[in-house]
């Protein structure tokens, strides 16, 4: 084969089509398993052709083997490709505070939740939710628990030795991502964006960015038969830093504000 031959080859399986963002992860997977397999290898002096030709025969190699018609990966390798790269988009490192923001309607009243948390123990958390205009703001930190009242400008604080639990809502889709009950169930297109649909065991089925597979929605089915769909606003991980370990705390989000100590409930 020469080298025009293979630059024909290549221009032509270079048309675009539907299946290319599964194609271009299913690459991605076979040639991370060959690379672990056959490791690189320093090319000898004799070889004519120049390392992109090379590349190029060993990309359209894969990319037979695995889009032709019965290749022995295709569609399974190109699934699994995706779903280990949502999960990875979700899967905080130590030592960071992740910042989420979601949005959406329930019984026609808009509802929302933003919170920062941070990933490490004690798992610090501010969290601000409410329906309809009525938010409530709250905090944990370990130690105390903080709750802010914005009609008179109150933070109270009560002794709480529970440390937060990581409370993230996306945290259901991360575990089963994880544990392989999920499947991808190709795209959606939602306000012109086109997004991986994965669904899960749950119920639940959940939408993610093409190109950095954010989380970009959730579909929670209700007793009803309803479905309701929040919108993942924010989704960032921010290193751990003094300035950014302020978004954690109400006294720093309220400064001027008025501290009501409080007593911890009596256990029965």
């Amino acid at each position: 084969m020469t080298t025009d031959q293979i630059e024909r080859d290549l221009r032509t399986i270079a048309v675009p089509r539907d299946t290319d963002e599964r194609l271009r992860d299913a690459t991605r997977a076979r040639l991370d398993e060959q690379l672990l397999v056959h490791p690189r290898r320093r090319p000898k002096v004799r070889i004519a052709l120049g390392w992109a030709a090379v590349a190029g025969v060993a990309t359209a190699a894969v990319l037979v083997s695995i889009g032709g018609p019965g290749g022995s990966a295709g569609p399974a390798a190109a699934d699994a490709a995706i779903l280990r790269h949502a999960l990875r988009s979700m899967t905080a490192p130590a030592n960071m505070i992740v910042h989420v923001k979601e949005t959406g309607f329930q019984d026609g009243t808009p509802v929302g939740v933003e919170w920062w948390q941070q990933t490490s123990p004690p798992h610090a958390l501010r969290m601000i939710k409410g329906a309809g205009g009525q938010q409530v703001e709250g905090a944990e930190d370990g130690t105390t628990s903080f709750q802010y009242d914005p009609a008179t400008n109150t933070i109270a604080e009560t002794p709480d030795a529970t440390a937060p639990a990581l409370v993230d809502p996306i945290e259901g889709v991360r575990d089963q991502l994880a544990t392989g009950g999920a499947q991808v169930a190709g795209t959606a297109t939602i306000d012109g964006v086109s997004l991986y649909k994965i669904e899960l065991p749950t119920g639940v089925t959940a939408y993610f960015d093409t190109t950095d597979y954010r989380p970009m929605y959730l579909d929670n089915p209700q007793g009803d038969g309803s479905i309701v769909r929040t919108r993942v606003v924010i989704y960032e991980e921010l290193p751990m830093t003094p300035d950014t370990a302020k978004l954690l705390s109400i006294a720093a989000q309220h400064p001027g504000s008025r501290v009501q100590a409080r007593t911890a409930p009596s256990k029965p």
